[in-house]
């Protein structure tokens, strides 16, 4: 298979290409592979018809056998691998890629590969500001909303040079890489997460591993060797570099709410005048530094950046209204570890919203027990609601509401001065929303049209 894919990418004017699910990166996977002179065919289980398919040879309603026509498949992330159409692909020995790894085809600059359960997205933020201290043209692409692919395609067309690729890698992004090979790849961290596609959580683990699949010796794997089982699986060698916090024989460290660099402690950040909060982001900003630290980007450049930078939206978000209750949106939080950072990031009073969709089997009071001190009151809401009230109900004061404004008015209800409500769901929002972003606009709209006189 990985000799049919080289072939493929030196003859892609003549190469047959199957695009299974038409979302934004298949889109731009589309887009880009007929700007080469692929032939394009894509197939959809969805029945709507968008006007940019008429560009496309395509089939909607579901995957057919006309996909077995191609000599590659380009697969969306979100498409199950135990999905009918990739067993009879498969069978037939057809080489199935993801978007990313076809965009890395076709790119002539570096890449910088961010993964991890979490962390992931304000990582790749706080880098995109960095690396502009350097590069003329960084590019920001993934599991971030931008494909690689229309990245790529930008790159090709406007013949940009002084280029820097950083991308955001979730696991199922990471599940079809055979050449992919960033310059520099970073693991955050794992902790147990979308058990509800993978059967074991070593082969979750095993997906995230695949950043680092091609490692070379001209390449640099980052990762948190604070973490646990990231501790277990990678052995440090040669072009592997660890993070963490808590230790100055690292690069840097954390001490005294400063970031500190271990070889000159006359360089060092003060977390007290940077807007990200939390020793989650504090960790972030230390894997960041050395992705520069590589890249030799001044660091007193970077402490002005980093000054300026702002959290983002649904990840540890304040709400600003008139009242004594504060009020956090960490929708994005969507997966038990996110959620207990988020806890952590506050000392007592927390009114804590859980719920939403179920993300695989996870026993609740495994992470959320006793020994969360801060926590005066959980309210259980969504399809997994119950699961998690039956799980916590007797540790802390519990409540179950299926419906997410109800819950959140009762929230409010309950709060008393001085406390903190936290939407930290540690799930998927599938149930009752289209995705995170959507149910922490309506959070924050319920609290801005709450009349708190």
């Amino acid at each position: 298979m990985i000799k049919n894919i080289f072939h493929y990418k030196k003859n892609i004017t003549k190469t047959k290409i199957a695009i299974l699910g038409f979302g934004e990166s298949g889109m731009a996977a589309a887009k880009l592979g007929q700007y080469l002179g692929a032939k394009i065919f894509i197939s959809d289980k969805q029945t709507n018809k968008n006007y940019e398919l008429d560009q496309f040879e395509h089939e909607l309603g579901g995957h057919t056998n006309k996909c077995l026509e191609s000599d590659i498949i380009i697969k969306s992330p979100g498409i199950n691998p135990k999905n009918r159409i990739i067993k009879a692909i498969q069978k037939k020995e057809i080489p199935i890629i993801s978007e990313i790894e076809f965009a890395s085809w076709f790119t002539k600059s570096p890449m910088i590969g961010i993964t991890g359960s979490n962390g992931k997205s304000t990582t790749v933020k706080i880098l995109n500001e960095l690396l502009a201290i350097k590069y003329k043209n960084v590019m920001l692409g993934g599991n971030i909303g931008i494909p690689f692919s229309k990245n790529v395609k930008k790159e090709i067309q406007s013949n940009l040079s002084d280029c820097m690729h950083i991308i955001e890698l979730s696991s199922f992004q990471l599940e079809d890489i055979y050449t992919f090979s960033p310059k520099i790849s970073c693991i955050l961290n794992l902790s147990e997460d979308h058990l509800d596609r993978y059967e074991t959580i070593n082969k979750y683990y095993n997906a995230k591993l695949n950043i680092a699949k091609n490692l070379s010796k001209n390449s640099f794997l980052i990762y948190n060797r604070e973490n646990n089982d990231l501790k277990k699986i990678i052995k440090k060698k040669k072009n592997t570099i660890s993070f963490g916090i808590n230790s100055n024989k690292n690069n840097f460290y954390f001490k005294d709410m400063k970031i500190i660099d271990s070889h000159n402690k006359n360089n060092f950040i003060s977390c007290k005048k940077i807007k990200l909060k939390g020793m989650h982001n504090y960790e972030n900003i230390i894997a960041c530094l050395e992705i520069c630290k590589l890249l030799k980007i001044n660091f007193n450049s970077i402490i002005n950046k980093l000054n300026k930078i702002q959290p983002l939206e649904h990840r540890m978000e304040v709400i600003k209204v008139n009242s004594n209750i504060r009020f956090i949106n960490d929708s994005k939080g969507t997966n038990i570890n996110s959620t207990i950072n988020a806890i952590k990031s506050f000392k007592k009073n927390i009114i804590l919203i859980l719920g939403g969709c179920s993300k695989g089997k996870i026993k609740y009071s495994n992470y959320i027990n006793s020994h969360l001190k801060q926590i005066e009151f959980i309210i259980c809401y969504g399809q997994e609601g119950k699961n998690i009230y039956k799980d916590l109900c007797n540790i802390f004061k519990c409540k179950y509401i299926k419906n997410f404004t109800q819950c959140i008015k009762y929230a409010i209800k309950i709060a008393n001065k001085d406390a903190t409500v936290l939407l930290s769901p540690a799930c998927s929002s599938f149930d009752q929303f289209n995705n995170f972003e959507e149910r922490g606009i309506k959070f924050k709209n319920i609290i801005n049209n709450y009349n708190f006189s």
